[in-house]
């Protein structure tokens, strides 16, 4: 398993860079990959030996990031981990992919604080990018994971045929851990077009079937919405773990009227699977 961990050395990245190293520690053949970005402009690399020598700003800047990345770097290896860094300047969004596209990652973890209100969805946050334009399997933490088991985990689904793939995606995740229970959730909310009860029921019945192997709990939930019946549900269940299918949606419509996903990450205090299929 390779992982990729955006750091920007904040708390939050710490989250991250720890998560990640629990993670690998059960698996096997795995590795971490650490980048970081600043903001010094794209073609600095490209610059003169003499162009460099005159912006010194930037070459500072760049100098710092590495070396905290090597410390990092030998903190991991100190525990076995096999670990490995990117460094770029310019725009984070658009070089990360550039990485990615380098480099077949199985999973990216990051540290968010999340984002709130009107610039939820104007700015948002590093995370919520991340998972709307790279569409890859992100695992978003806002606080330290003390207990990697994982013991309680959430699937959230809208019940269609497509979030059976990323069910079985979620299963290979939570495989690696000492997981106790999966509860599989579905919320019935306002605009929700409610299928019969019989109907319901055959497609919790699939997700039975896939998880045939673990202790699986169903769930059709009422709420005004998606992301305040996860809260609800997760509080009232002791949930550790969120984990739901990422859908490729219009951009129009991601606007219009959001995206449960997103949602889910910024408002949720507990770590988020976001897995795109």
């Amino acid at each position: 398993m390779k992982i990729l961990v955006p750091i920007d050395f904040s708390v939050f990245s710490d989250f991250a860079v720890s998560a990640a190293a629990d993670i690998i520690k059960e698996v096997v053949n795995g590795e971490v990959h650490l980048y970081h970005c600043s903001s010094i402009p794209d073609d600095w690399e490209d610059l003169s030996a003499e162009e460099k020598f005159h912006d010194t700003f930037h070459k500072t800047i760049a100098i710092k990031a590495r070396d905290k990345m090597e410390v990092i770097k030998k903190n991991l290896e100190a525990q076995g981990i096999k670990c490995f860094y990117h460094y770029t300047g310019g725009k984070f969004l658009e070089n990360i992919e550039e990485v990615i596209e380098q480099i077949e990652f199985d999973l990216i973890v990051m540290g968010s604080h999340g984002a709130s209100g009107r610039e939820e969805w104007r700015i948002g946050s590093n995370a919520q990018k991340v998972i709307r334009k790279l569409h890859k399997n992100v695992l978003v933490v806002k606080n330290e994971i003390k207990d990697f088991r994982f013991s309680k985990a959430l699937f959230v689904t809208g019940l269609n045929v497509e979030d059976q793939e990323a069910f079985r995606q979620f299963l290979i995740f939570i495989s690696n851990f000492e997981n106790d229970e999966i509860h599989v959730l579905s919320i019935d909310t306002p605009s929700f077009f409610s299928q019969p009860k019989i109907v319901i029921d055959e497609a919790f019945k699939l997700f039975d079937e896939i998880a045939a192997d673990y202790k699986i709990k169903t769930h059709f939930y009422p709420s005004r919405s998606v992301d305040l019946g996860v809260k609800a549900f997760t509080k009232e269940n002791e949930i550790d773990l969120i984990a739901i299918s990422n859908h490729k949606r219009h951009p129009l419509k991601r606007l219009i009227s959001g995206s449960n996903v997103e949602m889910i990450v910024n408002h949720s205090e507990l770590p988020v699977l976001s897995i795109d299929y």
